[in-house]
Parts: C-alpha cells; structure tokens; sequence
C-alpha cells in the first residue's frame, strides 16, 4: 500500500499534492522501475478523493516520463531518462561543431568572432564615449507617437496584423514607401518592394538569389563591414576597388573587368560607410552606364538616404535606372528605430517575385505588428517631422564634430572626409608603425573607443584609418570625445 499526506486545507490542488508525493516516492527509489501503482479507482477510495483526482496526478507523472500508462493495464514506474535543470552544468557536447558545420558557415563564423567592435557582438562595458557605434540616439526616439500607433493598428485590426502577412509585406507600408521615393526620383509601384527584416535581411536575400560559389562580387573599398563575412559565407570572390573622395574609382572598375565579370556591384553612393564620401552626379552616371553596358546589376544600399542636411545631394542611381540593373536597398534603422528591424528592397517586379519566394523559404514574412504601425505612423506624418527634426540635431552634431576636429586635432598626419550628411567621419593615421590591436588600445586608455579601418576592407592595406560615428552622442559627448582623441593622437605620435 502506498501511503499519501493530503491536506485539504493547503492551497496547493489535491492532484498536484498526490503528484508530488508519488514523484518525490519514484525520485528517493520508494518506488522504484516496475513497481505498480494502484487503480485509479481503488487508490481514490483509500484516500477519500474523487477519482479525477488520481487521473491527473497520473496524468502529470506519465508526461514527465515517471510512469507507463497502458489502456486496460495497470500503470507502473518505468526506467526514465534524468531531466536536466537549470542549476545544473553540463559537460562539453560530444559533437565536434567545428567538424559538423558547413565549411563556409564555420569560415563565417571565425571571421566574425574575430571582426572588431562594433560589429562583433560582444559586449563589453564601456565607460567612455563611443564613437565606434553607428546607431542612432534612442533619446530623440518619437516612441509615444509609435507606441500610439502600435496600440491603434492592435485594437482596431489585431486580427489582421496578428496573423500571417503577404510575403512581399503589408500593402499600405509598401505604398507609403512607393510614394516617398518619388521624392527621391526614383519611380516604382508597391508591386516592386518586397518589406525585409532590415538592410541586413534584404543583403542577404540578394546574396541568396544572385551568388554562387566562385562568384565574383565588387565592392567598394573601404565598405560596410558586415558585407564582408557575408559574402564569404556564399563563398564569392571579393574583389575591393578603391574609394576615392568623388566616389569609387571607375577606371579600377573597368581594369578589373578585364579579370571577369562581377555578379553584381555593392554600392553605398550618398554618405558612404564608412568614408562618408557622397558619389557626384557625374559619377553616377558613369558608373550605371558601365554596368549596363555589361547588364550588371547594381545592389544601392542607400541605408542613409534620408540624411541629406548639407545642401544638394545627388539622386539615387536608381533614380537613373531606365534598364532596370539597379536593386535599391532601404532601411528604418538608422533613421528611425533599429529594434524594429524594417527594410526594403526596390526592385524590378521578375526580381522582386523571385525574392519574395525565397523570403518565404527563409522567414515567411516580416513581423506583421511592426509594418501595420509604421505604417500608420508614417501616415499620420509623424516619419516627415521625425526626419526634419532629426536633420537639425544631426546638422548641428556633424557641424560640431568637423569644427572641434579642425581645432583640436594639428598633426599633418591626420586627416579626415569631412561629410555632407550621414553620420560619419573617415579618419586616415599615417606614418604609424603600431597595429590596430597597440592603437585601440591606447584610445581605450582615453576613454575612447572608435570602429577599426581593417574591418572595412576586404583586403589589408598598410595605412590606418578609423572611422567616428557621431549617431548615438550629443554635443557635450561629441566636443569631449575629440578632445580625449585630440590627446590620444598626441600619445600616439609623439609617445
């Protein structure tokens, strides 16, 4: 007979009082594999409770794999398997997941273990001022105005935006896109924009529906830096052409034509990352007339677009792009809010079907929630004044950072790309015998951190540069953080 302590006046249900008994009875060998456990009936008679009562308890024991239940059948303590708890470390997994990883993914991974702050993802605390960090300031969020409207698209139409959306995106937030692009130049319907989980997601879809192995890619050199790892994932051929301070060489470009023919060409032609060099009008032209020439397409990151607050910037070359070569990338992240990971592709419509069936593949579809509020956010305006509000902060901030560079930084071997929108600034250091890890370091001893040049580049170059990302600080910030440069430059050049 098995003997059980109930206590009816305990909060705790009966069922899990008689669970708990049996499970602590099975866990210190009272009962122990093959024993039998009593009838339902029979057990629920002995211990004065309705017979449910016995039913659940058993029911929770044979779920956690204490008993065996067979219909018509006694149930009895089976030999189970220990369930693992939190509070307890376990040993090295036996797989070998540097064996059991696919080549590239493995060559992917050590790239970006090894890749510099900021793009690595670890984090460490940091009681400085960042300039490595390219995100913007989360204190000028418009968060009320967007929490509105989350709470409006969920009350009103929860059903809708809670279920799965079109692969392509949410209808309105891909014409509100449409419509603003046209203040771009450039002229598209909501039928070629496919809604991505951010530029990375959308690079990546790209990277999916246009390399093979042996792929021969141009990209700008320097260039983002997370292009880098990502096309070696799809083990492409990378082939860097130089920036220079009018935009990417065209004769490197057609030099290397003479190599073979790229797949395609990244780009980032208005406030490049990291150089921040805006492409003339006159590169533009040039530069899409050469790719179409050869029918290759051109990948626009223009992740940045909106941050023209330094007089005239040049249309997009999608704005140019008469034979449709030119796949435009878009993003909320940098100008609005990162956490909602909102981006698009702009795109011929045979482009843009083919992506959307691999999107499908990949994710289904982006966060419906996210794309409804956005969109009614944008709708009400509140992405128009966002931006002009933002255009005054970041013109003042940029203003700021060139001037107290030019005041306090006066060594001839220290240059910078003074921008004329975005968020960064490009800084060449030369005449240094020290490698990034001795330079990082004595700009850590200052209290500054700034992105290392060598993750830019897809090749090595012998020069230093490093780039200073204004986004996240404000003026206080920015004018102390030169300053801690300003002495950090001194140390570095003249011990």
């Amino acid at each position: 007979m098995i003997l059980l302590n109930l206590n009816r006046k305990n909060d705790i249900p009966l069922f899990r009082q008689v669970f708990n008994q049996l499970k602590e009875k099975i866990d210190n060998e009272v009962l122990k594999p093959g024993d039998r456990l009593p009838p339902t009936r029979s057990f629920s008679n002995q211990l004065g409770v309705n017979r449910t009562t016995i039913y659940k308890a058993y029911q929770e024991l044979w779920a956690m794999g204490y008993i065996e239940s067979r219909s018509g059948s006694y149930s009895f303590v089976r030999q189970r398997r220990e369930l693992i708890f939190s509070d307890v470390e376990l040993p090295s997994s036996t797989i070998n997941w540097a064996l059991k990883a696919n080549p590239n993914a493995e060559k992917a991974y050590r790239m970006f273990d090894d890749i510099g702050y900021p793009f690595s993802e670890v984090i460490t605390k940091f009681e400085g001022i960042d300039f490595a960090r390219l995100h913007p300031d989360t204190r000028i969020f418009p968060v009320n105005e967007f929490r509105k409207s989350l709470n409006k698209v969920i009350t009103n139409n929860g059903r809708v935006v809670l279920d799965y959306g079109e692969c392509k995106g949410f209808a309105p937030l891909r014409e509100y896109i449409a419509r603003r692009q046209r203040l771009h130049g450039i002229s598209i319907s909501s039928e070629e924009i496919l809604i991505t989980n951010g530029a990375q997601n959308a690079i990546d879809l790209l990277m999916k529906l246009l390399t093979k192995p042996g792929s021969r890619v141009f990209v700008e050199s320097p260039t983002y830096g997370m292009i880098i790892p990502t096309l070696t994932f799809y083990d492409c051929e990378v082939v860097g052409i130089p920036m220079r301070e009018d935009g990417v060489d065209l004769e490197a470009i057609e030099k290397e034509f003479k190599n073979g023919l790229p797949i395609f060409f990244y780009t980032m032609p208005n406030f490049h990352n990291p150089t921040g060099v805006t492409t003339n009008q006159e590169q533009r032209e040039k530069l899409i007339a050469l790719f179409e020439r050869y029918n290759i397409p051109i990948i626009e990151d223009a992740f940045e677009e909106e941050m023209k607050y330094f007089g005239k910037v040049p249309l997009p070359i999608k704005s140019m792009d008469i034979n449709q070569i030119v796949i435009y990338v878009g993003s909320f992240s940098k100008i609005l809010f990162p956490g909602i990971r909102l981006g698009w592709i702009a795109a011929d419509k045979e482009c843009i079907k083919r992506l959307a069936a691999l999107k499908r593949f990949s994710d289904i579809s982006t966060a419906l929630p996210e794309q409804a509020a956005l969109a009614d956010f944008c709708q009400q305006g509140h992405y128009e004044l966002h931006i002009k509000r933002i255009h005054k902060i970041y013109r003042k901030r940029m203003m700021l950072a060139v001037h107290t560079l030019e005041k306090k930084i006066n060594n001839k071997n220290v240059t910078w790309i003074e921008p004329n929108g975005g968020f960064t600034i490009w800084l060449s250091m030369d005449k240094i015998t020290l490698d990034y890890e001795e330079l990082n370091k004595i700009f850590q001893s200052y209290k500054i951190r700034l992105a290392l040049g060598k993750d830019f580049f897809p090749h090595e170059e012998k020069e230093k540069y490093f780039r200073l990302a204004i986004a996240s600080l404000d003026e206080k910030e920015i004018v102390e953080g030169i300053e801690r440069l300003s002495k950090a430059v001194d140390h570095i050049y003249n011990g």
